[in-house]
C-alpha cells in the first residue's frame, strides 16, 4: 500500500510579513543550493535517479538571475518549474499574496508562482519541514519504489532498502509520546512483555508491527483516547512504495475469553486516516461482539468471562441485591440472544432489556395487567421498581385483608386512597395522591397531615393556611396511626382520623 496524501484545497490572501520573510529566505537559500529540496543518498540506485532530478535543477539554477528565463522555465510542472517560481520569488524579495492549501497537519502557505504543481511548490519552498518537503518527490518515491526517510536533521533516501535509519526512528517514536525499550514501544498501561508475546491484557489493545524497524507498538483503548492515529504519526515522515507490506496492524482482544480473537476489520481504513486509533480499536471489538451475536448461541458473557447458558452464576457475578436477582432471572429468561457486557451494574443489565421485557417480567409478579402498567409507568429505575413490586407483592396479603369499601364519601376515599396507594407504589406515588385532596379545610388539613408523615410538609407549608397547619400538625399522628394500621385496626383508625379532623363522614355503612 503506497503512502496515500489526501488532497489539498487551496485559496489565497494577503501575506503576513512574517510569512514573506520566511518564504523569501528560503528561495534564497535555494538560489545559493538548489539541492536543499533533495535527499541525500545512502546507496548507488538512490543516487542514480535523484541525479537525473539534480540535472533538471541545474538547468535551473544556471539561470537564478534571468528573470525573464526564469519566468519560461516556471511553465514546467516538476520540481524544475517550482524551483524556477521560487528564485523568481529570491530575486524580488516579495510575495505579497499568498495561496493557502488545506492539509491535514493544517493550512500550508506558498508562492503560487508560474505553472508547477502545487505540491512541488510547497514542498521546494517549505524545503526545511521534514513532512512537507516529501511532497516533492513521492511520485519519484513510487515510480521506482524508493525509501525516504524526513526528520528535523535529516533527508535521507535508502533506496529499495526499507530499513529506517536510526536516528530517524528515535526521532518518530519521541513523536508518539509512548515508552521505547529494546525494540517495543507501549503506553503506561500495558506492559511490553504482553505486546512482545503478542499477548492479551486486561485491557483491549491497538498492536502494530512495523517489520522494516523491528519495533512493535501496543496502545491501550483508554490511552487511545487521545484522538490521534498512530500510524499517521510514523508514516508521515517517509516515503514506502509499500506500507501494507512493511507493517501489521491488528486489535488485540476478546469478547469472550479462551476463544480465538478474530480477524482484524478496518485496517485500510485506518491506514488512510479514516479512523483513529480509539475508533480503530471499538470498530473491532464492536464487530467481534456483533458477529457473537449473530452467531444465535445464547451464552452469557460478563467482562469477557464466559458462563455459558448457566445464567444463575453470570446473575451472581453482577453481585445483585435480592430484588434485582429475582428480576434478572425473569428477564434473562426472555433474551433470546448471547448477553455479552462489561464493567455494568445490575441496574445497567435490566435497563437494557427493560423496555422490551420490563412489563412482561413485572405481570409475571403480580398477575394483574393494570397493576403492572402502572408499575412499568413509574419513573424509576427498573431495580427500584423491582423492589417496589416485589414490595407490592408481600403487602398484597395485607391489603387483601384490609376492609372494603363501596363509594366512600369524599374526605373518607382521600385519606383511603392515599394509605392504600402508599402500600402499594410507595411514597413517591402516594405524594402525587395527596395532590388530589378535597379542596376544603378538613382535605387541607388532612392532606397536610400526610405530609408532615412522609417528611415533605415544610416543601409545600405555603399551599395552606395557618389555621390548616396547625391542623395537620394535631392529625398527624392519626394519619401516621392510619398508614401503620393493621387490617383489623385499620377501620377503627380510619374513623378516628376523620372524627378528630371534625368530619361528620360515617363509613360504617359504606363497609361492604
Amino acid at each position: 500500500m503506497a503512502k496515500k496524501f489526501r488532497t489539498m484545497r487551496t485559496f489565497a490572501r494577503t501575506a503576513s510579513k512574517s510569512m514573506e520573510k520566511k518564504l523569501v529566505e528560503n528561495a534564497k537559500k535555494l538560489k545559493q543550493d538548489p539541492y536543499l529540496i533533495l535527499p541525500d543518498c545512502s546507496d548507488n540506485y538512490s543516487t542514480k535517479h535523484f541525479n537525473k532530478i539534480k540535472k533538471t535543477l541545474d538547468k535551473v539554477s544556471r539561470f537564478s538571475d534571468d528573470t525573464d528565463k526564469l519566468e519560461k522555465l516556471a511553465n514546467k510542472r516538476g520540481l524544475d518549474g517550482a524551483l524556477a517560481g521560487t528564485l523568481l520569488v529570491a530575486n524580488s524579495e516579495k510575495a505579497p499574496y499568498l495561496a493557502v492549501a488545506k492539509y491535514p497537519t493544517g493550512d500550508i502557505t506558498y508562492a503560487q508562482r508560474g505553472k508547477a504543481e502545487k505540491e512541488k511548490l510547497i514542498a521546494v519552498q517549505h524545503f526545511d519541514d521534514p513532512v512537507l518537503r516529501l511532497l516533492g518527490i513521492k511520485d519519484v518515491s513510487r515510480k521506482r519504489r524508493l525509501h525516504v526517510f524526513s526528520w528535523d536533521n535529516g533527508f535521507l533516501s535508502t533506496g529499495l532498502q526499507s530499513e529506517p535509519p536510526d536516528e530517524f526512528l528515535s526521532y518518530v517514536l519521541k513523536k508518539t509520546k509512548l515508552n521505547y525499550k529494546n525494540g517495543v514501544a507501549v503506553c503506561g498501561d500495558i506492559k511490553p512483555e504482553i505486546v512482545k508475546n503478542k499477548e492479551l491484557s486486561k485491557k483491549n489493545y491497538l498492536y502494530i508491527h512495523w517489520k522494516s524497524a523491528d519495533v512493535l507498538i501496543g496502545i491501550c483503548e483508554d490511552c487511545a483516547k487521545e484522538n490521534k492515529n498512530t500510524f499517521f504519526t510514523l508514516t508521515k515522515y517517509m516515503l514506502n512504495p509499500n506500507l501494507s507490506n512493511d507493517f501489521s496492524i491488528e486489535v488485540i482482544g476478546q469478547v469472550v475469553k479462551q476463544r480465538e480473537l478474530g480477524d482484524t476489520q478496518k485496517v485500510d481504513e485506518y491506514m488512510s486516516g479514516e479512523l483513529n486509533d480509539y475508533e480503530f480499536i471499538k470498530t473491532n471489538m464492536k464487530h467481534r461482539e456483533e458477529s457473537l451475536k449473530e452467531s444465535g448461541e445464547k451464552m452469557f458473557i460478563l467482562d469477557g468471562n464466559s458462563y455459558g447458558q448457566d445464567a444463575d452464576r453470570f446473575i451472581d457475578a453482577l453481585k445483585p441485591n435480592k430484588y434485582e436477582k429475582e428480576g434478572l432471572k425473569l428477564i434473562l429468561a426472555e433474551v433470546d440472544e448471547p448477553v455479552v457486557l462489561d464493567n455494568v451494574t445490575p441496574n445497567k443489565v435490566l435497563e437494557r432489556y427493560w423496555k422490551k421485557h420490563g412489563l412482561i417480567v413485572i405481570d409475571s409478579i403480580i398477575d394483574d395487567e393494570k397493576t403492572s402498567k402502572d408499575f412499568f409507568s413509574l419513573d424509576e429505575t427498573p431495580s427500584e421498581i423491582l423492589q417496589l413490586v416485589f414490595n407490592f407483592k408481600e403487602r398484597q396479603k395485607i391489603l387483601s385483608q384490609l376492609p372494603r369499601y363501596k363509594s366512600l364519601p369524599p374526605l373518607a376515599k382521600f385519606a383511603d386512597n392515599v394509605v392504600r396507594t402508599y402500600k402499594t407504589f410507595g411514597q413517591k406515588k402516594a405524594l402525587s395522591e395527596i395532590k388530589k385532596r378535597p379542596d376544603n379545610p378538613k382535605g387541607k388539613s388532612i392532606a397536610y397531615a400526610f405530609l408532615l408523615v412522609f417528611g415533605k410538609g415544610s416543601d409545600k407549608k405555603w399551599q395552606f393556611s395557618q389555621v390548616e397547619l396547625e391542623y395537620g400538625e394535631f392529625l398527624k399522628q392519626h394519619a401516621k396511626k392510619l398508614i401503620d394500621s393493621k387490617p383489623e385496626k385499620y377501620h377503627k383508625n380510619l374513623k378516628e382520623l376523620l372524627v378528630s379532623s371534625g368530619s361528620s363522614e360515617d363509613v360504617d355503612s359504606y363497609r361492604l
